[in-house]
């Protein structure tokens, strides 16, 4: 096969045929569809036994639940094509994303390319009509349409990241060791992947266009809904990606450095909204200290945030319990969204 598909199943039988039709119905049609069903308790595993009845293209493998980062690397490890795709099960394609995105790989020698991707909702406005997609473009600050080098472009890293709208060269993975976390559970086990992939990347393709459509309405999927466990994840999967630059020398880490930490202030800022309320304190001393870190080492990502960020950011270290009280619950993000919960003026030091 020319692309190798990644399809992580865990009780998704509401959305799983939809993703499968997409997949079955690409215009690039030599794909191999891998579904790891890591031990699902609905109906999911009937439907996949149905599908494969269907079609030699799709692969079932049938685990244990053991959660998404080792189901995702048994799946690697049955891959057989020189590129490698992701599509979450609760997610759709366009039937042509495979095709447009396996055309560059015969044109450019490159190790990624990444494309835009939508945001998707099951809603319909007054008319009974289905509601439009959003489209994200994800790299409009970026050269798109040709190869780029990530070591001169290291804001990719601080790049909003849907892990599925992109392929992967085989070999890239393979030689530089970059597989999920194999940890229980589905928490940020693909945050370390992504980063990695930019980092070691000798050249990357970068599409503006959306291909697919991301569902942000399943309120079963792991990154809605309220975290009391697992709180200090995301923490575990940045330092991954610190000690994977060290690995690669000075020059790495100086290149990638700061806008990883930028990147880590993000990721902070969303763990913290989702975790329980009791527990923000707590990972506040966490999220401090790997800031304080990041100074020391002059590694810090401060001067790339947005200046409305950068006042949370201040507060935040001056005084973490004023931090709390203006920010019980969510941490706006200038950077990903525009509307504010907070006069960003009151703020300022």
């Amino acid at each position: 096969p020319k692309v190798s598909v990644l399809v992580p199943i865990y009780n998704v039988e509401r959305f799983l045929a939809q993703c499968l039709d997409r997949l079955l119905a690409q215009t690039l049609d030599d794909i191999e569809i891998i579904c790891i069903d890591d031990g699902s308790t609905d109906a999911s595993p009937q439907i996949l036994a149905s599908y494969a009845s269907c079609d030699e293209r799709i692969v079932v493998l049938t685990k244990p639940n053991t959660g998404y980062g080792d189901a995702m690397n048994q799946g690697l490890a049955l891959a057989q094509a020189d590129w490698v795709g992701i599509c979450e099960p609760d997610d759709f394609a366009d039937v042509n994303m495979f095709e447009e995105l396996y055309r560059p790989t015969q044109i450019f020698d490159v190790d990624v390319v990444k494309s835009g991707f939508y945001l998707h909702r099951d809603e319909v406005d007054g008319r009974g009509r289905a509601v439009r997609d959003e489209h994200l473009r994800l790299f409009d600050g970026f050269p798109n349409g040709r190869p780029i080098c990530p070591v001169d472009h290291p804001g990719l890293l601080r790049t909003r990241f849907v892990i599925s709208a992109a392929l992967y060269r085989r070999q890239l993975l393979e030689d530089n060791e970059i597989f999920f976390t194999p940890s229980p559970g589905a928490a940020f086990q693909d945050t370390s992947f992504v980063h990695r992939c930019w980092i070691a990347a000798r050249r990357v393709y970068l599409m503006r266009r959306g291909f697919m459509h991301y569902r942000i309405d399943n309120a079963t999927s792991s990154s809605n809904g309220q975290a009391t466990s697992k709180v200090y994840a995301v923490c575990e999967e940045y330092e991954r990606t610190f000690a994977f630059l060290e690995e690669r020398g000075e020059e790495a880490l100086r290149t990638f450095g700061p806008s990883l930490d930028a990147a880590r202030y993000a990721g902070y800022s969303w763990n913290y909204s989702r975790i329980a309320p009791e527990l923000r304190r707590e990972f506040m001393d966490r999220w401090i200290a790997d800031l304080e870190s990041a100074v020391e080492q002059g590694l810090s990502g401060y001067d790339l945030l947005h200046p409305e960020d950068q006042a949370r950011y201040r507060l935040l270290m001056s005084d973490p319990d004023a931090f709390l009280a203006a920010f019980p619950g969510e941490v706006p993000l200038r950077s990903v969204a525009e509307a504010m919960r907070i006069t960003p003026a009151a703020l300022v030091d």
